[in-house]
């Protein structure tokens, strides 16, 4: 069996992965390991300084995390933000990865930021920017986390993440850095999108443009929001499960 390795998305660390591993174990297990990454400045190293890190630089070191712990040939999944870094991940060490996953990934255009791809407006406002939830000029910063995070969540779960996400510092080289996926297309390493149809911060024709620039030969679509690893883990642990 081949380890799945999970990163993590912006405002996010390894701890949002906690409902999905536990539906994980169980059933007979999928997978040799579950490997939990953090970006740094989130998760187990919120103590860290992000600031000053480009993408490369990160995808290294989760590289060389990954190394040290003898992966070869697992199955990485990344979410969201995690996007812009998964693609250097495998270009800088192809060996680590026998298949990518991209779960609601944003992948902006070579040489494109995060920033300058998500735009100021409203969702469906102007055709070449995704847009945002909400007015993002009038909205606070947790209303603004509730209506991209929220949906399908009870009280408790949401009270949760909206504690966790509010400590983390994700690397400003995520939402700033021109995003490069050099080598990227040369690799011979199987990518799937997972598609989220319910989703409050990419919406879906911008999801299937993501799935298009990288490549993907296969898109999955499940029916959750965002962020299925907390609102609906169960249906995210059966995409998984049916991985090879």
């Amino acid at each position: 069996m081949r380890d799945l390795v999970l990163l993590h998305g912006g405002q996010h660390g390894s701890w949002c992965w906690e409902p999905l591993i536990e539906v994980l174990a169980e059933t007979t297990p999928a997978f040799e390991r579950v490997i939990t990454l953090d970006m740094p400045g989130c998760g187990r190293k919120r103590s860290r300084d992000p600031s000053r890190l480009a993408l490369a630089d990160i995808a290294r070191e989760l590289n060389d995390e990954l190394h040290d712990q003898g992966v070869s040939q697992a199955v990485l999944l990344g979410h969201s933000i995690a996007g812009v870094v998964l693609p250097l991940m495998a270009a800088q060490a192809p060996s680590l990865f026998s298949r990518l996953l991209y779960l609601s990934t944003a992948i902006p255009l070579e040489g494109q930021t995060i920033m300058q791809m998500l735009g100021t407006s409203r969702h469906g406002a102007d055709p070449e920017h995704v847009g945002w939830p909400v007015d993002i000029t009038s909205t606070s910063p947790e209303a603004l986390a509730v209506a991209m995070f929220g949906r399908d969540l009870d009280e408790r779960q949401l009270a949760w993440l909206l504690k966790e996400a509010s400590q983390e510092r994700t690397p400003p080289a995520t939402q700033f850095e021109p995003a490069s996926r050099a080598g990227y297309a040369e690799l011979d390493i199987p990518a799937t999108f997972i598609l989220t149809l319910r989703d409050d911060i990419l919406p879906v024709p911008w999801q299937r443009l993501f799935a298009e620039r990288l490549g993907c030969a296969e898109i999955i679509e499940i029916d959750t929001p965002h962020e299925p690893f907390v609102s609906h883990p169960h249906i995210l642990a059966e995409v998984l499960r049916h991985i090879r």
